[in-house]
């Protein structure tokens, strides 16, 4: 029988199929990868959860981060552990299911499920984009202490709050974020890079076998 992977044992891919074989479909069901796109994307987690010992099921939360960082090439570290927390809910490990869902996310080209993620990962504490986390996002954009500076970062919190808090009441909740990216799409990663670009998206379709998503990306 044919190796799922050539660079495994063969004791390796016998357990990769004993692990996933049933699970592929369920999973094909659920996202938009077909089932040989989960298997690849499987064994990129199998392969990562070997690493932690022969008879390892799961990635851990360090692994993912990596995952995190070099797929997305994101190096904002807060971002970086409020995804991690978003997809693993903080637990100290990474289920297969939860690492496809990822990986749909950051494939995805549906705004509508991209502004739904992007809020969840501006809105930290759960209570709408305050002021004091629109503060703390734009402080990277600007760094420095001198006066200018300083003036450049209120100029920009201001026009972000006029922009996006349409009721002034000093929170900016989803409704009004998606009001406002649905008019200016560009405005969806305003508090700073979440997604990877079209580019990465491309590299990481074929480094991943995710052929039918290469057609998508190419003529985008």
């Amino acid at each position: 029988k044919m190796k799922m992977d050539l660079t495994m044992n063969d004791r390796n891919n016998l357990r990769f199929q004993a692990l996933y074989g049933a699970l592929v479909p369920q999973i094909a069901r659920q996202v938009p990868f077909t089932e040989p796109e989960v298997s690849c994307l499987l064994l990129i987690y199998y392969k990562y959860s070997l690493q932690n010992g022969p008879t390892a099921r799961k990635i851990t939360n360090v692994q993912f981060e990596k995952i995190v960082i070099g797929f997305q090439q994101l190096y904002d570290m807060d971002v970086v552990d409020r995804i991690v927390t978003l997809i693993t809910g903080d637990r100290k490990h990474v289920t297969p299911m939860e690492f496809i869902q990822y990986m749909t996310i950051i494939m995805s080209s549906d705004l509508e499920r991209k502004m739904e993620f992007a809020y969840l990962v501006y809105d930290k504490f759960g209570l709408g984009i305050s002021r004091e986390l629109i503060s703390n996002a734009v402080e990277k954009f600007f760094p420095g202490e001198d006066d200018e500076v300083l003036e450049m970062r209120l100029d920009m919190i201001e026009f972000l709050i006029l922009k996006f808090d349409e009721d002034q009441d000093g929170i900016i909740t989803f409704d009004e974020y998606k009001s406002v990216v649905l008019r200016q799409p560009q405005l969806l990663e305003f508090l700073g890079p979440i997604f990877p670009s079209k580019e990465i998206r491309q590299v990481i379709a074929y480094c991943t076998a995710i052929y039918s998503h290469i057609p998508e990306l190419a003529s985008m």
